[in-house]
């Protein structure tokens, strides 16, 4: 009896020897299995050279059973069982509806998330030293070792950007662009009726990949803001010229308007028959989660600048994430989380049942010269979005420039206290290079940017110490005289970041304190704390740098005799 641990793969090959036209299009086959009271439909697939497969990942324990429906004789009506045992893991990313704004796992317990942010990363077309924008396509090769590094200091989340490959004018590698097979490289040409079998069978591997270093990947489902830039849509594989089946808005040299069409029955068919066959294929992994949409909140802003005349109703955008985001719902088994995209401050899309947790980008409304106002407006940023009920993740901070790693340490505390998860600079040049971390030789360092220290030790404290899932942004508990941020479970549990150092006053119960230094990754003071009014002062330094400190407050039993 074959037996699968409860969340990973189970996986079924069968062979049809006969010849068809296009296999991909003409033969269909799903799947139901059953099992612990429970049944699910999965959609099979055509791996090339007369294989088809199908794939599970079981939910629960004990016995499974299948039976195969398709429209050629071959594949339907077949039968088989395996045994779901213990699990080897603690499960795919999931939600609370107890603590609805953080993440949790597959066993019921919360999991903090520590994000990079989006990769792979082109570059803008500067020609300038690491960052030309025809440089390499990251190999398969070159996403290991970027997860083995990433994940060597804790860090479990990554989010894919790769619609903005678009961007080169030629296909360096079939294996990672684009989903549909690969006709001409040079020319970015695709054929739209296939699949692009290297693509998938290396995206498996990555996966598959991520998930023995139990990590989680955004993978991008929609390549939509490439759409909107000239030379990115001359590019594109949903370019009639590209082999696609958009043509471009009409006086323009990019597809903006067709592409939001909900009634394009192109569309329906080429992007629904995608995403189908990218389920069928992926959805089984429990390191992914479904990005929907990428940056697509420059859906709503950047035409209105770029092309007279072609503001879209941000209603219109919305309808057309929410369309593909219940497609995505209805062929997904699993339920694996969700995120439309980078929606900004549209609550249409923030709001929307499928936005599962929100994905942005840092606010741009800020002066950038002045490092207190962007502090400031991050930390808003957390109040502003708990509202929602729902996780957040930054999939890239601008205020921070590449290479300055104290700012940088700052807004992952920042968004560590304030409720959500960071994620890095945005990195316009290839994150690897030789096994190394391209930052390593762009900024002359003698190892690993020290940022990642930073988040490895800002991760171990807080899972060694804090209830972070019970608690929320409660600036208003504190009163401070330089800036501070606040997560706190009243009366329980309070965790303030001071930025800049300076005092702080709050009213707590009998309780424990402990002072940590984001910099060393150390406990540096402790003792207790009377029940009423708490003043604490962090220590000073000459050096801005070094002023940051980390207050842990956690409530005691009563006092004795009180």
């Amino acid at each position: 009896m074959v037996q699968t641990p409860k969340w990973e793969i189970f996986e079924e090959t069968f062979y049809v020897l006969r010849t068809f036209e296009n296999p991909f299009a003409e033969v269909e086959i799903q799947a139901v299995f059953e099992g612990s009271g429970a049944h699910y439909t999965v959609d099979g697939f055509y791996d090339g050279d007369d294989v088809w497969r199908v794939r599970f990942s079981p939910m629960h324990e004990g016995m499974w059973r299948y039976t195969t429906h398709s429209n050629i004789a071959e594949l339907d009506n077949l039968t088989g069982s395996f045994e779901c045992v213990k699990a080897v893991s603690r499960g795919p990313l999931c939600l609370s509806p107890q603590f609805p704004n953080w993440f949790f796992r597959g066993d019921g317990e919360a999991q903090l998330i520590l994000n990079d942010g989006w990769f792979p990363h082109t570059a803008n077309g500067h020609e300038l030293l690491f960052e030309d924008l025809e440089f390499q396509q990251p190999s398969e090769k070159d996403f290991d070792d970027y997860f083995d590094i990433l994940a060597g200091y804790g860090v479990n989340m990554v989010v894919g950007m790769s619609e903005l490959y678009a961007r080169q004018k030629s296909i360096t590698d079939q294996s990672f662009v684009w989903p549909w097979r690969v006709v001409d490289a040079e020319k970015n040409l695709i054929d739209r009726e296939r699949f692009n079998l290297e693509f998938y069978r290396r995206w498996e591997h990555s996966l598959a990949h991520a998930a023995s270093l139990d990590m989680f990947y955004a993978f991008e489902l929609l390549y939509d803001d490439s759409l909107i830039r000239p030379r990115e849509w001359n590019n594109h594989p949903y370019n009639v010229k590209n082999g696609g089946w958009l043509a471009s808005d009409p006086g323009t040299e990019v597809c903006w308007r067709n592409l939001f069409d909900i009634h394009n029955e192109d569309s329906k068919k080429y992007l629904g028959r995608c995403l189908r066959y990218t389920l069928a294929r992926l959805a089984c992994f429990r390191s992914v989660v479904w990005e929907i949409g990428a940056e697509n909140a420059n859906l709503a802003v950047l035409p209105a600048r770029m092309l007279p005349n072609a503001l879209m109703p941000v209603e219109r955008v919305a309808e057309w994430y929410i369309y593909w985001s219940r497609f995505v719902a209805r062929h997904d088994p699993y339920g694996r989380l969700r995120t439309m995209g980078d929606t900004t401050f549209h609550p249409l899309m923030v709001r929307a049942h499928g936005n599962d947790f929100v994905l942005t980008q840092d606010p741009r409304n800020y002066p950038r010269g002045i490092p207190e106002k962007y502090y400031r407006a991050m930390r808003d940023y957390g109040t502003h979005y708990w509202q929602y009920a729902r996780p957040m993740v930054i999939g890239e901070m601008t205020s921070s420039n590449n290479g300055n790693y104290e700012r940088e340490r700052r807004m992952y505390w920042i968004g560590m206290t304030s409720g959500y998860a960071m994620g890095r600079s945005d990195r316009h040049f290839a994150p690897v290079r030789d096994g190394k971390l391209t930052e390593t030789e762009k900024f002359g360092l003698s190892g690993d940017p020290v940022i990642y220290e930073y988040m490895r030790s800002m991760r171990r404290y807080v899972e060694s110490s804090v209830a972070f899932w019970r608690m929320r942004p409660a600036n208003e508990l504190v009163q401070s005289d330089l800036l501070t941020c606040t997560l706190a479970a009243e009366n329980e549990e309070y965790l303030i970041y001071f930025l800049f150092g300076g005092s702080a006053k709050l009213t707590i119960p009998y309780s424990k304190w402990e002072l940590f230094d984001p910099r060393t990754g150390r406990v540096e003071n402790s003792g207790t704390a009377p029940a009423g009014e708490f003043r604490f002062t962090v220590p000073k330094a000459e050096d801005p740098a070094l002023a940051d400190w980390v207050l842990h407050i956690k409530a005691l039993p009563p006092e004795p005799g009180k």
